[in-house]
């Protein structure tokens, strides 16, 4: 009998994580199937030199996956895998966890190294030439929460075909971590912009839109951010910082969720599609409000009383989603409701 390499590929892959060569692998899983089993037929069963064989059955006995029975011919005898298998997985767990252990104290004399003042340690510039990597690499240790404060200019370099989305991000959507995003309306107005937008919403991430966000960030898991710099209108990268856990990477936090708070959500159907269109009379309500007019000045306009207007806007809200009339102001100037608003949530004298 031979190993076929077909048959065992994947447990060659299974028990390499354990420390066993492929050449271990294959003989144990031959001598589980084969019983009995002697030493001086092990190369025959696996079809390579003797003492290249032999070599493979002293490293599975120093590793408890088998032992041998001395006798006028020796017999090999395999020790079960559940028992031995998990022996060999906990001690590879504590290898790994001694290994995460030293990362993080090789991690902390990296942060202090030239590095003396408490600030340092606690912001790490980052030069640009690798913040696509960082950012890359702080989303894939993230098993909880990423936050994002997102606004264009984007330091992402572009796919050939010009794309520019967060292909990680969809990756750890799928595998259950939560991302919650605040878009600059910027964001929305760059051309692709809502396309982008909507491949993420469709994938589960949590998006609001803001009228203005600050400053580029990415949270995760609340344990560390990096905040992409950009210097002045021409999208010229500055170096970024990486912040470590502290009193500034909680301000950071504080922020988004300040931001958050104050955003008005954009739902998977609100990327897909804009809704029915408003009625005349509410279409008037609502000019008539982001003129900036009082509740009394409208209600006298319409010809209703000021407990209709204030219901009217309520309905206008429910169905925007909005908590605020800011909120409500840009969430119709977005679907198509009135023409466009200005940063003060006034309508445009040139909308439509």
């Amino acid at each position: 009998m031979r190993y076929q390499e077909s048959e065992g590929a994947r447990e060659e892959t299974m028990f390499r994580a354990l420390g066993l060569t492929d050449t271990e692998t294959r003989l144990y899983t031959l001598l589980i199937r084969t019983d009995p089993c002697w030493e001086d037929s092990v190369a025959e069963l696996l079809g390579m030199p003797r003492e290249q064989a032999l070599t493979a059955v002293d490293g599975l006995a120093a590793k408890g996956l088998l032992t041998r029975a001395e006798g006028h011919r020796t017999r090999l005898i395999v020790s079960p895998p559940d028992i031995a298998g998990e022996v060999l997985l906990l001690g590879r767990l504590q290898e790994l966890h001694a290994a995460r252990a030293a990362l993080g104290r090789l991690a902390g004399e990296y942060r202090t190294a030239s590095r003396p003042d408490q600030v340092r340690a606690l912001v790490e510039p980052t030069p640009n030439a690798v913040v696509a990597q960082r950012i890359d690499q702080i989303q894939r240790r993230a098993r909880r929460e990423v936050l994002i404060l997102d606004v264009p200019p984007y330091l992402t370099p572009r796919a050939p075909d010009g794309d520019v989305t967060n292909k990680t991000e969809l990756q750890r959507l799928a595998a259950g971590v939560r991302y919650r995003t605040v878009y600059d309306r910027r964001a929305i107005e760059r051309e692709g912009g809502l396309t982008r937008i909507s491949r993420y919403v469709a994938a589960g991430e949590d998006a609001r839109i803001a009228h203005r966000v600050p400053l580029k960030a990415m949270i995760v898991d609340r344990e560390l951010a990096i905040v992409p710099a950009v210097a002045g209108e021409t999208g010229r990268a500055a170096d970024s910082a990486l912040i470590h856990p502290g009193p500034l990477l909680d301000g950071l936090t504080e922020l988004f969720e300040l931001i958050w708070s104050r955003a008005l959500p954009i739902g998977a159907a609100d990327v897909r599609a804009e809704g029915p269109p408003l009625g005349e009379a509410d279409r008037q309500l609502l000019t008539l409000l982001l003129s900036g007019l009082t509740d009394a000045v409208i209600a006298r306009q319409l010809g209703i009383g000021q407990r209709t207007v204030l219901r009217r806007v309520r309905k206008l809200m429910d169905r925007a989603g909005a908590v605020t009339r800011m909120q409500l102001a840009w969430y119709a100037a977005w679907h198509g409701w009135i023409g466009p608003v200005t940063p003060d949530g006034r309508r445009s004298p040139n909308g439509g």
